[in-house]
């Protein structure tokens, strides 16, 4: 059998031959690209991306972050009946209108930890679904939506069943229905949780018994000799309802089963068919370089105001004259509203959530006061990264998605985060100002006594979906 060598430059004169064999296309790596003949469309826009950067600085983190947003935001390769084929980019296609994401087809918690059923096949598309919304009319319930036909359906709806943040809480959009959230595993965190049987209660238990913790696959910057150079990635995404009053073509969209319903004042097990459009995603990848993961986080640039732009939103435009966007989440309207940053008292409650933003995107990347520069087509500042986000997305919902920032840890540093705070206003709504992605998921632990901290390698998902099946469905992942 004839195995094709393919060369990709590493930098430093290093070079890594990978045949084709161990080129996956779904592991989106420089070798894979290469071999499809695809070029990137700027400095951080591009089909497939690095393994692990050579070493890290603040800008090495969050220009690999921005890096691996566009490459899993790549439209999925379909299959001849036009329906996706999962974790498969498709390197041929134009970033143009709306498409299914490479990441929607990973796999969902929904789908992996199934109680006593085994997770879902990767090449599955399915989501279990509960009674109520098997039963659902899709093409009346789609029928009803004008946009319909710009919501890509390559794919079986997500399934929805998330409305509380990890603080416990509700975010309410501005008819008062409550944001909705999932968790995604990359294939390497899918196979590595499949072939060690942690989807199960008693494979997960005897597992740490054999080896006192997990450790998910990690990612390389060099192919090593032995093992996979692509390392786990874990998504976190937020999702708001659409109605007739958002404008469609602002945001990635999809279908989505919504279950329990929260409306009219109440939760009811009933289910509904309705168009989502994102509004937060958490990125987040374990490598040799960021041994204990690397936190990056993006939002819709509508979701919220900073308190320096309150009063120009008061205004309704900025000093330069700039239309002031109507906030996903902040209303200048106070009469009857909610306080600001306060969660409503139950998820129910069917009060618009009012949110300020405590800080900026890149707030501790770039220095305040400094005078704006043109961005050069290499320029790792901050600033610029986002802009090439947008214009290499630009004829794209896409384009309205920006990197806030991305958080890990100091080598040799005994714990220091950089930056110490970090956070998602769709996601620690209530918490910004004192989130901290890492040191939360620390946490991720058995529920007994005397578990340690990282025992679950920062996922929580493997205690509350797995080790604590019977408790209720809302909170923390």
């Amino acid at each position: 059998m004839l195995i094709t060598a393919v060369s990709v430059c590493l930098g430093g004169g290093a070079v890594q031959a990978q045949s084709a064999s161990e080129c996956d296309p779904i592991d989106q790596l420089a070798c894979s690209c290469k071999t499809a003949a695809v070029k990137p469309v700027n400095n951080t826009v591009n089909a497939c991306f690095i393994g692990d950067v050579n070493t890290i600085t603040a800008n090495q983190a969050d220009g690999f972050t921005a890096k691996i947003f566009a490459a899993i935001n790549w439209p999925v390769k379909l299959d001849e009946n036009g329906k996706a084929m999962p974790g498969v980019p498709d390197y041929q296609a134009k970033l143009d209108g709306s498409w299914t994401a490479v990441w929607e087809t990973w796999k969902s918690t929904n789908q992996i930890f199934r109680g006593d059923q085994p997770p879902l096949p990767w090449d599955s598309t399915a989501y279990p679904l509960p009674a109520a919304c098997a039963e659902l009319d899709l093409e009346a319930a789609m029928a009803s939506v004008p946009y319909a036909a710009d919501i890509p359906m390559t794919m079986q709806p997500r399934l929805l069943d998330e409305y509380l943040n990890p603080e416990g809480r509700a975010l309410l959009d501005r008819n008062g229905v409550p944001v909705r959230y999932d968790v995604i595993f990359n294939k390497q965190a899918y196979d590595y949780t499949v072939e060690n049987k942690l989807f199960d209660a008693r494979g997960l238990e005897g597992f740490l018994h054999k080896n006192g913790k997990l450790s998910m696959p990690k990612g390389f910057w060099i192919a090593p000799a032995n093992g996979k150079q692509r390392g786990a990635i874990v998504l976190k995404s937020s999702w708001m309802v659409l109605d007739a009053k958002h404008d469609p073509m602002r945001f990635h969209k999809a279908w989505a089963y919504i279950t329990p319903l929260v409306e009219n004042g109440k939760v009811t097990h009933d289910c509904a068919l309705r168009p989502v459009g994102l509004v937060g995603l958490h990125v987040i990848y374990k490598t040799d370089q960021f041994k204990k993961w690397g936190w990056g986080t993006f939002e819709h640039d509508t979701v919220a105001p900073t308190w320096a732009e309150v009063g120009d939103t008061a205004a309704g435009v900025y000093a330069d004259g700039a239309s002031v966007p109507q906030w996903l989440f902040y209303s200048r309207d106070q009469d009857g509203a909610a306080k600001l940053n306060t969660p409503p008292k139950h998820a129910a409650a069917g009060i618009p959530s009012r949110v300020v933003a405590f800080y900026p995107p890149g707030y501790y990347a770039e220095p305040i006061g400094v005078a704006v520069k043109e961005c050069s087509a290499y320029d790792q500042n901050f600033r610029c990264i986002n802009a090439r986000l947008k214009s290499g997305f630009a004829n794209s919902p896409l384009r309205n998605y920006r990197l806030h920032g991305t958080q890990w840890e100091l080598l040799d540093s005994n714990g220091r985060l950089l930056p110490e705070i970090l956070g998602n206003a769709t996601m620690e709504t209530y918490t910004q100002n004192t989130s901290s992605c890492q040191s939360c998921h620390s946490f991720a632990r058995p529920d007994q006594p005397g578990a340690a901290r990282e025992t679950l390698d920062f996922i929580f998902s493997f205690n509350r979906d797995v080790l604590q099946r019977s408790s209720p469905v809302q909170g923390n992942k």
